[in-house]
């Protein structure tokens, strides 16, 4: 919901990329799937999905790769 807003998404980036995360090399593996995720239209998780799956992925497995964020660094 916040990836929409330019300048939360920019927010969420900047955390996630941070060297003060502890997720940050992982986020930074799997960037380009997450983002392309958070970014896909609503209703589109079947097509998604079928797109992931060809590649050997998942929307689960994607799902899971975006990190938490953390308030006293957010």
């Amino acid at each position: 919901m916040l990836w929409k807003y330019p300048d939360m998404r920019a927010r969420l980036l900047r955390h996630w990329t941070s060297p003060d995360h502890p997720h940050a090399e992982r986020f930074n593996k799997w960037r380009t799937e997450v983002e392309k995720l958070l970014e896909s239209p609503k209703g589109s998780d079947a097509q998604l999905d079928e797109e992931l799956r060809l590649r050997g992925l998942s929307l689960r497995v994607v799902i899971r790769e975006i990190p938490s964020v953390f308030g006293d660094t957010f």
